[in-house]
């Protein structure tokens, strides 16, 4: 069959994961700019936006490095699924509570179960390939949730941002995540025992692994949470705004397979070198650029293309680098790193909008992409 052929012969288990990403990448797609648009019409400055946002990465930080022992106990299957139920009533408790105190409790209480469900999909992921298919399901996994995630900004734009509509669209979503996973059969992994990882010298004996995992949380949730603000502050309307959203997501679904194959046939450094100057030079194009709307789209497409990538990379040399046993410490690291990005992105985003306005928002983007650069290019010569 040409997908066992292409993926694996799990290419059944795969596919129902390919699925649960789907749907909670639309999920995720959805909330964020949801809830940062929702306090932003509330009078809520942009560094108060920020810290709000950074509970969930704050979580998440704290609690990785025990879900790995969660899911040796339990399994895969059941991580995701408790997971997914334990944050549908947390979605529907935001519209009963307002104020940025009750809502920061609530986002960092689920940032504990997204902990927990990003584990056990990368380390689902990882386990089940080798050196023969990492490449293609690391790309395709990626691809889907991106795809999800794009998606996200359309439902919402359905949606809007008043009631409950939205939230009861989300928890739908989280829900329909925990279908395949209860009513399909799936192949159940093994796992060796568990293997722990001493975070520092992992991080240290891998800096652009990890560093690319930095760089890639701070530019993911600062672009959901800031450049739908950032665009309106620039008088585009919110319309417009979210149709620029998914643009630059688009360009993580077109490229990321491409990504994916180069991975394959060429130096991995190199690739992720040029990813990250994308990073660097197409916000600031788009930033001069917003009256062109064809020049924006392109540099929007290579912009998500590159952000998308840049996961991608990091998620493919982590696979290289480590034994199964040590696959899932090795991914919570890489998430934990990713949400320390994740969690300090929107603090200086959100301060340096406050302070130079709204194209601060570009500028704290580009000077963290030139700084990882410097280290990268540094790295590859070295090595």
């Amino acid at each position: 069959m040409i997908l066992e052929k292409y993926i694996g012969k799990n290419y059944k288990t795969y596919l129902i994961l390919f699925l649960c990403s789907l749907i909670i990448g639309i999920k995720l797609g959805t909330l964020f700019p949801l809830l940062s648009l929702i306090l932003e019409s509330q009078g809520y400055s942009n560094t108060q936006i920020g810290l709000n946002t950074i509970a969930q990465p704050i979580a998440i930080i704290l609690f990785v490095r025990v879900t790995p022992i969660i899911i040796h106990k339990i399994g895969l299957a059941r991580s995701i699924i408790i997971a997914q139920f334990f944050t549908i009533a947390l979605y529907f408790s935001f519209p009963l509570f307002e104020g940025l105190t009750a809502w920061f409790i609530i986002r960092f209480v689920i940032g504990f179960a997204g902990a927990l469900a990003w584990n056990a999909f990368d380390t689902w992921m990882l386990s089940m390939a080798d050196d023969s298919n990492r490449g293609k399901i690391v790309t395709i996994y990626n691809t889907i949730f991106v795809l999800g995630f794009a998606i996200g900004p359309i439902v919402l734009s359905f949606t809007g941002i008043e009631g409950w509509l939205p939230f009861i669209v989300i928890g739908s979503l989280s829900f329909v995540a925990t279908l395949p996973l209860i009513l399909l059969k799936v192949e159940k992994i093994q796992l060796p025992k568990h293997r722990s990882l001493p975070v520092f010298s992992a991080i240290i004996a891998a800096p652009t692994i990890f560093g690319a995992a930095i760089l890639c949380g701070l530019e993911d949730v600062m672009f959901v949470t800031f450049f739908p603000i950032f665009l309106i502050k620039n008088n585009l309307t919110q319309e417009l705004a979210l149709q620029y959203v998914f643009i630059a997501l688009l360009g993580g679904i077109l490229f990321t397979p491409i990504i994916g194959i180069l991975l394959d046939k060429y130096n991995k450094r190199l690739i992720l070198n040029i990813t990250v100057l994308l990073i660097l030079v197409a916000p600031i194009i788009v930033c001069f650029n917003l009256d062109k709307f064809y020049l924006c789209v392109l540099f929007l497409v290579l912009w998500g293309g590159a952000s998308s990538g840049l996961f991608v990379i990091s998620l493919t040399m982590l696979g290289e680098r480590y034994s199964s046993s040590q696959v899932a410490g090795a991914t919570a690291i890489l998430v934990m790193v990713f949400e320390v990005g994740s969690a300090t992105g929107p603090i200086i985003g959100g301060k340096v909008m406050d302070t130079v306005g709204p194209d601060g928002f570009i500028y704290t983007l580009s000077a963290l992409a030139f700084i990882f650069l410097l280290v990268s290019i540094y790295r590859t010569i070295r090595r």
